[in-house]
C-alpha cells in the first residue's frame, strides 16, 4: 500500500535520489515525485514553484535553465550531511527507478496553464526516449488538462487525479478522462467519499498520511495506497 512521498520526505530531501533511494531502503514499492519544467524545457524533479525552501539559491524554476539549477545545492538545507544533493532531472529519477524496481507516481506540476502541453509533451517524450516500462508509471495531476493530453499522448499509461475538495459532482467532471486513480487529501476523505470513488472503479489514494496508527482505519475505508513521507514507520 505505501508509497513514499517526495521520496522519502522525512528521512532525506525531499525529490532528490537519495530520497528515492531512502523509501527503496524503507520497503516501498512506490515512490511519488514531482516534475515541472526548467527555462530550457527540462523536466526536473522538485515541487515547488521557485527553488528557495529546497536548494540554496532563489527564483522560479521556469526562469533557471538546467546548468543553473545543477550548481543549487538541494541537500544541504535538511542536514549538512547532504550537502552537494542536486536537483534531479525526470531522466536520472526515472533510472534510479529502474535500477530500485520501484513504480513510480510521478506527479505534473502546472503553475502555468500555458506551459502545460509543453510540460507533458517533454515528460513524455523523455519517457519514451528512455523506454521506461510503462506499467511502472502512473501520471498524476491537479490539473484536469494535463490528465487530458497524457490521455492523448501516452494512452496506454495509467492515470490519477489529485483533489483536495471533493463534491457530488466530481466524479461525474472526471469520466472523460478514464482514470486508474483518484488521490484525495487523507483529511477531507469519508466514508460517503470512499464509497462513492470505489463504486466507480477507480483506485483510492490518499495522501500525506504521516500517522501509522491510522492505517488501518483507511484500509478498512477501501484505501488502496498511503502516500507517506515515512515509509519506514508504516
Amino acid at each position: 500500500m505505501i508509497t513514499g512521498h517526495r521520496g522519502a520526505a522525512s528521512l532525506a530531501p525531499e525529490n532528490t535520489l537519495v530520497s528515492i533511494e531512502q523509501a527503496a531502503k524503507s520497503g516501498a514499492t512506490w515512490v511519488e515525485i514531482d516534475t515541472q519544467l526548467s527555462a530550457d524545457n527540462i523536466p526536473v524533479i522538485i515541487h515547488d514553484k521557485t527553488v528557495n525552501r529546497c536548494t540554496d539559491g532563489e527564483g522560479k524554476v521556469s526562469e533557471l535553465d538546467l546548468e543553473t539549477l545543477k550548481t543549487l545545492d538541494a541537500g544541504n538545507w535538511f542536514g549538512n550531511q547532504f550537502e552537494g544533493t542536486q536537483v534531479p532531472t525526470l531522466e536520472e529519477a526515472l533510472d534510479k527507478c529502474v535500477e530500485l524496481d520501484l513504480t513510480l507516481n510521478l506527479e505534473l506540476k502546472t503553475y502555468d496553464d500555458k506551459t502545460i502541453d509543453t510540460l507533458v509533451e517533454q515528460v513524455v517524450s523523455v519517457v519514451k526516449q528512455k523506454n521506461y516500462p510503462l506499467d511502472k508509471l502512473l501520471l498524476s495531476s491537479f490539473s484536469k488538462d494535463a490528465l487530458a493530453i497524457c490521455q492523448a499522448q501516452l494512452p496506454q499509461v495509467r492515470r490519477g487525479f489529485i483533489c483536495e475538495v471533493w463534491n457530488d459532482f466530481s466524479l461525474e467532471s472526471l469520466q472523460e478522462l478514464d482514470l486508474f486513480s483518484v488521490h484525495i487529501d487523507h483529511q477531507i476523505l469519508n466514508a460517503d467519499i470512499a464509497n462513492s470513488i470505489k463504486e466507480a472503479g477507480l483506485v483510492l489514494k490518499i495522501w500525506t498520511l504521516n500517522a501509522p496508527e491510522k492505517a488501518q482505519a483507511f484500509y478498512d475505508l477501501g484505501v488502496d495506497y498511503i502516500i507517506t513521507d515515512k515509509p519506514n514507520e508504516f
